[in-house]
Order: C-alpha cells, then structure tokens, then sequence
C-alpha cells in the first residue's frame, strides 16, 4: 500500500515534462511542498482530457466514484490494486478511461511499525499510476476531482519492506496510460511489467517513526532522515 508520500517538485518541470500548455496548469489547485502527504489530502494529477489537452491539477487523494452518494466511504479509497482495479465497482469507470499520473518526490512504506522512505536513487520524481473521478453531491454544487493510486506487488528491494508498492509508470507507457481513448484495463499488465525496473532501481532507507514528528509539527525533509542504528555492543 501507499498511505504518506512527500511532495516537493517544480510544478513547471513536471507540466514540460507532460507536454502541459501554460494555460492548462491550475497553480493555485496544486499542493503546497510536504514530505507526510496523507488520504484526503490534496495531490497534484496529469490527466488527459478528451480533447486531447493534458492538465496538471489538485485533487483530493481518495477516489470517490461518481454514482456514490456521498464523499465519505465506509472504506479506504485512496489505494486500488492492479489486480483487481479494472473489475472493482469503486475503480472500474476510472480504469476504463480516466487514469492519471501522480507525481512525488518519495513515498513511505512500513515494515512492522518501522517506516522506510523510497525515492530515485537521484532524486528525480516519481511518476506513479493513478486513477481519478469527479464527484458531486447534487447538481447545484461543484464538481470534486478525486484520484487514487495504484499498487502492485512488491518485488526484489521493495518486497524487503512490505508486501506492496506503488505502480510506477515507465515512459513507454505513459502516454497510452493517459490516453482516454484506451481501455485501460488492457494496460494494467503491461504498465506492471514496465513499472517494475524503475521500482527495482530505487532507493530506500530507514526513517523515525512519523507519527512522532506529526505531533511535533514537522512536515519538511527532517522526516526522510535516515535513521543510524548503532549495531549492539559484542563481546565476542
């Protein structure tokens, strides 16, 4: 799963990177720099509209489908697994032809209560799969972009740490993942195979625990320390 992740990116760089017109990027919908992003929170999206304009935006993180009636879920919406995403009422629609990219700096997985900061090896931003809804509560109020991000298994380095990780989407993929024209669950597998070299090249390392620095107000680079455990003292 991906529960935190950090934010800390040149939003002009990420629009270049996308091929985002100047007119397309909406600055004041995106996220402010924070390194303990959590569900609920607002997330920056390329998406791809059927116009064929992209658009780099805020959204909330915590899919909410269009035909729910209300915003709060009786579960967790904030990851979707490859596996099953495509065949997921909650995820389905979204598959089939409203995916997104969602770029971060690193994001955070758990091994037991210890959690581990992962991030490109040089620091380049990750792009990782993700899917998106808009969401009303009647016809009088506004529209609310939602999105969740994908997870797959995890392998080598990763599945070190936890069992799951988020799908990161490889540049030969990332133009046909925002395509909504694709049916996206034709792309599932093959954005997996793809993802998973860009996964295996990452870099990890042991962080304090967040919940501390939480209820110590820090959300900056401090919380991606790595953590120095003094191996204990041997006698023989």
């Amino acid at each position: 799963m991906c529960r935190r992740f950090a934010i800390d990116l040149d939003w002009d760089a990420v629009a270049e990177r996308f091929a985002v017109d100047d007119d397309d990027v909406n600055a004041p919908t995106l996220p402010a720099v924070s390194y303990d992003v959590a569900p609920g929170q607002t997330i920056a999206v390329v998406a791809q509209g059927g116009d064929g304009r992209r658009r780099l935006t805020g959204a909330r993180w915590s899919l909410v489908p269009r035909w729910s009636a209300t915003d709060d879920l009786p579960y967790p919406t904030y990851n979707a697994r490859v596996e099953s995403a495509a065949s997921k009422p909650t995820f389905a629609e979204s598959t089939r032809s409203m995916r997104c990219i969602i770029p971060a700096s690193g994001y955070y997985e758990w091994r037991g209560m210890r959690p581990f900061y992962f991030h490109a090896a040089d620091d380049a931003p990750l792009f990782m799969a993700g899917l998106y809804s808009w969401w009303r509560a009647s016809d009088s109020m506004p529209w609310l972009l939602t999105a969740t991000i994908i997870t797959c298994r995890a392998v080598d380095g990763p599945a070190s740490v936890h069992d799951r990780m988020p799908l990161l989407v490889s540049p030969v993929m990332r133009d046909a993942w925002l395509d909504p024209t694709v049916d996206g669950s034709t792309l599932l597998g093959p954005a997996y195979e793809r993802g998973l070299a860009l996964s295996r090249a990452l870099a990890f390392h042991e962080v304090a625990p967040l919940d501390e620095a939480e209820r110590a107000g820090v959300h900056d680079r401090r919380l991606i320390r790595p953590v120095v455990r003094e191996e204990p003292l041997r006698l023989f």
